[in-house]
């Protein structure tokens, strides 16, 4: 009898540590987004006096509403009050152990039933709210489970630290999967929350609204509810990736709520810090990053059971070569050619800093040192260099002998740096393309792991290579196949190092200038096409071709 007292006795002061703190969350992030923004903002405690103004007035309510518009705000404000008793707020276990599926669908009642109320308004910017909220619980559920996937290589679906399974939080820190996973939460988190860049929770134009376009008829204690349980929801996101994300250790800890409520506070102010740097996305580019969430998830989760952890230096060459399969990834988003340019020299740093560290594990003679030179000016200097010099300044367009001989005056073309060639036809979507991205990253990994692969660099080299060839068959536009092969020749020189596999110094250092030269011909190739047809998409020259 006494421990089910107990037992009632944590729940109660559960939920209620969790329905006070969260307007103290919400507080702070509003006043951290108007520092930001040059003003003073509203008290830290204006929630609180939000909520109490709505507490105390009336409702209004449409003639058509059925009860369904009535019971929404309860039933959605219970369900989000259930769900702090499956996390460890006060205590190192849940109150109730329902695991992380029962902790995300608690809110999937929440959310249904409020887009269930938009429609029962009958109002039109309700039903929209209502269909763009759908759409978003659609793209975020995949990208939460994944990181339930990676939860449940623990060996169960209890939420409890990643970190248990590590020694320490040094080597927490240096885990690949840990920053992958990180990352893969914060976007989903921020979509799950409706925060920038997925939604404007303080905006005013209907045409942007996704949440709030679904509760403009609500009015009085309903809509109490609906904000109380929206930043409780906010509250309760943040712990989940406090508790996933610290160290076991601090859950057996005494000042374990004051740890937690201190991380979602600091989490807090780095969410509004984001927002205030932040636009909304289109609506078509949600997808996209959600995928490209599930996408480092999978990632995350393929590293922990394909790759064995490895020891010494080896953590710093996992991340450098995951931060050079990132960069290959996020190419396939809508970026400038100016922004490409810069991932793949980010991309080619990241590379000579791996062969520079194994040249130093495996006492590497001066012949070394001088590839590694000839790779760092190659890579970072030269090819960017001819890369931006032909398209801001121009290149012309034939050799002189050409003119000499036919006398045609010498013209210099040059493309945009800042064009967005996004809308541009393409065989496949984006998002499509990021899923394509997630099967190929698995099918490396598994096949590394057939050949005996003890190390994350084989398959990340492997992943490198069926990225850069994905760009170039996603991407119709020249100049983007041009840097997707770049990027695809820097997994094939990371490939013999992951098969510690010794290549000949002269082959190396000719292959450097052949793709020298092969990007002067490509862009020469390229202008003289702009020139003649006017556009540099391969789709439309193919269909030239093919006329002729």
């Amino acid at each position: 009898m006494a421990d089910i007292l107990t037992t009632f006795a944590l729940a109660a002061l559960q939920v209620i540590f969790a329905l006070v703190a969260a307007p103290l969350l919400i507080g702070i992030m509003r006043k951290v987004k108007a520092r930001f923004q040059g003003r003073v903002g509203s008290p830290i405690i204006q929630p609180y006096i939000d909520l109490q103004k709505l507490l105390s007035k009336g409702s209004a309510r449409s003639s058509v509403t059925s009860f369904i518009f009535t019971i929404a705000p309860v039933v959605g404000f219970v369900s989000v009050a259930a769900a702090a008793l499956a996390l460890p707020i006060l205590s190192p276990s849940p109150v109730i152990a329902a695991g992380i599926v029962v902790f995300i669908y608690l809110f999937a009642i929440s959310r249904f039933l409020t887009a269930l109320s938009g429609l029962d308004a009958g109002s039109a910017f309700g039903g929209m709210g209502s269909s763009r909220e759908m759409l978003y619980s659609v793209l975020i559920e995949p990208a939460l489970f994944a990181v339930i996937l990676l939860v449940a290589t623990a060996g169960s679906l209890s939420i409890s630290p990643i970190a248990s399974d590590f020694a320490s939080w040094q080597v927490l820190v240096a885990t690949p999967a840990f920053w992958l996973i990180a990352i893969a939460l914060f976007i989903a988190i921020l979509a799950e929350t409706g925060r920038l860049p997925f939604d404007n929770p303080a905006t005013h134009l209907e045409l942007t609204m996704v949440h709030e376009a679904m509760i403009l008829e609500n009015s009085g204690p309903g809509l109490a509810l609906i904000e109380w349980a929206s930043a409780v929801k906010i509250f309760l996101f943040f712990s989940l990736a406090g508790i996933l994300l610290m160290p076991g250790d601090f859950q057996a800890s005494l000042l374990w709520p004051a740890i937690l409520l201190v991380f979602c506070i600091a989490f807090g102010a780095f969410v509004a810090a984001v927002e205030s740097i932040s636009v909304k996305v289109r609506l078509f580019k949600v997808s996209e990053l959600l995928i490209f969430s599930l996408l480092l998830a999978l990632i995350a989760f393929l590293t922990r059971i394909f790759v064995a952890k490895p020891e010494g230096d080896g953590w710093f060459q996992a991340i450098l070569a995951l931060a050079m399969l990132l960069c290959a990834i996020y190419v396939m988003f809508s970026l400038t050619f100016r922004d490409r340019i810069k991932l793949y020299i980010i991309q080619s740093i990241c590379l000579v800093a791996i062969l520079f560290q194994i040249t130093l594990t495996t006492g590497g003679e001066g012949m070394n040192y001088l590839f590694l030179f000839a790779i760092a000016s190659f890579k970072i200097i030269v090819i960017p260099f001819v890369l931006y010099h032909s398209m801001s300044w121009g290149m012309k367009l034939m050799p002189l002998q050409f003119y000499l001989r036919f006398g045609e005056a010498q013209k210099k073309f040059k493309l945009d740096l800042e064009a967005d060639p996004l809308f541009m036809s393409a065989p496949i979507t984006t998002s499509r393309a990021l899923m394509y991205a997630g099967v190929l990253v698995t099918l490396a990994f598994a096949v590394s792991s057939v050949l005996g692969g003890t190390t994350i660099m084989l398959p990340l080299a492997v992943s490198l290579i069926l990225i850069g060839m994905l760009i170039i068959a996603s991407k119709t536009h020249l100049l983007l196949q041009l840097l997707g092969f770049l990027m695809m020749e820097n997994g094939v020189v990371l490939l013999p190092y992951a098969l510690h596999v010794n290549m000949p110094f002269i082959g190396e250092v000719v292959t450097l200038f052949d793709l020298v030269i092969l990007v002067r011909i490509t862009l020469l190739l390229s202008f003289k096409m702009k020139e003649t047809h006017g556009s540099l998409d391969t789709k439309q020259l193919i269909e030239l071709v093919e006329k002729r």
